[in-house]
């Protein structure tokens, strides 16, 4: 795969450099290290995100209205340094408080434990939410245990909400919490990714075959098979998350479809069909449904589908709008 980079040594600094010039002076690069915050930031409880570089736009991306605070970013694949994410958190407002909203990855989770120890020393609170998504990676009685993948954007999303609304640090903990554990996503691959720093094959699948459940840095799957068509795919695809979230007639979803790379919108638009038509068959309301490219895995062909169950509470946060460059949803309202 040709990649459009200068050199490899430098994809990350010059990934951000980029970044800070689309967003015209809304973000910043924090000095001496690989991470970004809000140039002005507000006066609340600060929501930091932070993660490997290498599935667009995580976590540079995440940063914006409605969104995170800033970001402290890894190297491809790799976990952000405890010196980024500990500049990061001492650059933005936090006489109120840190949230940092990771993803649940034994890298990610030593080095925002280890700052958020350094930052206690420092006088700053910190709180820490770990993504547990990945329905497929342990049981729901494992659930701690669990990947952290896509549903991080809908975490971030809200985060930004339910700081932008003033709660405190216990409250947004809270809040964040009770979405995390009502979150599921359930992925299948169908062609593999692709290192954007050498452009060769991060795993190997057979032309022809897909996988269920292989994690966004290709972490083994439960179950690979023959492409089928793409009802049927849906169809196992939120039966799997409806069975996991243990969803009833009535309750109200959200609905997150995530395009990998290789993937039309074509494709897309297809699977978002039948699960709208699985959910009204078991006679879940669909909320809101998102076809947005949030956590690319690059190079590759598939996508994952991340579900949100949500009450009142949630609702009034999940309703504000989010915009950064590439991650816009907009303000939902009942006339919608």
């Amino acid at each position: 795969m040709k990649r459009l980079v200068n050199k490899t040594g430098t994809i990350v600094e010059d990934m951000i450099n980029g970044y800070v010039k689309i967003n015209r002076g809304f973000i910043k690069k924090v000095p001496g290290v690989n991470a970004v915050v809000k140039t002005c930031p507000k006066d609340k409880v600060t929501v930091i995100v932070g993660g490997g570089s290498g599935l667009d736009p995580w976590p540079v991306g995440y940063v914006g209205k409605g969104l995170a605070d800033g970001a402290a970013v890894g190297n491809i694949f790799t976990a952000p340094p405890a010196k980024s994410i500990l500049e990061t958190t001492r650059i933005l407002p936090h006489d109120k408080g840190v949230i940092y909203v990771v993803t649940n990855h034994a890298g990610d989770v030593l080095n925002f434990e280890l700052v958020s120890e350094l930052a206690e020393l420092e006088g700053i609170e910190t709180r820490q939410i770990y993504i547990t998504d990945d329905i497929t990676s342990a049981s729901t009685a494992e659930k701690e245990e669990r990947r952290g993948i896509g549903g991080v954007a809908l975490l971030t999303k809200l985060a930004g909400a339910v700081t932008e609304a003033g709660n405190s640090l216990d409250e947004t903990e809270r809040i964040l919490k009770k979405a995390n554990h009502n979150i599921g996503t359930f992925s299948v691959t169908t062609a593999p990714s692709y290192s954007p720093v050498n452009g060769e094959k991060c795993f190997e699948l057979e032309d022809g075959k897909m996988e269920f459940g292989m994690g966004f840095n290709g972490e083994t799957g439960i179950k690979r098979e023959k492409i089928g068509e793409a009802d049927s795919i849906a169809e196992k695809l939120i039966n799997g998350l409806s069975e996991d979230l243990n969803l009833k007639p009535y309750d109200k979803v959200v609905i997150w479809i995530n395009g990998y790379s290789m993937t039309s919108q074509i494709e897309l638009s297809i699977i978002a069909g039948k699960c709208c038509d699985v959910l009204k068959e078991k006679k879940i309301e669909l909320y809101d449904i998102l076809v947005e490219r949030l956590f690319v895995t690059p190079g590759a062909g598939g996508l994952s589908i991340t579900v949100m169950k949500i009450d009142e509470e949630l609702t009034q946060y999940y309703d504000k709008s989010a915009d950064a460059p590439f991650f816009k949803v907009g303000e939902r309202s009942d006339s919608q």
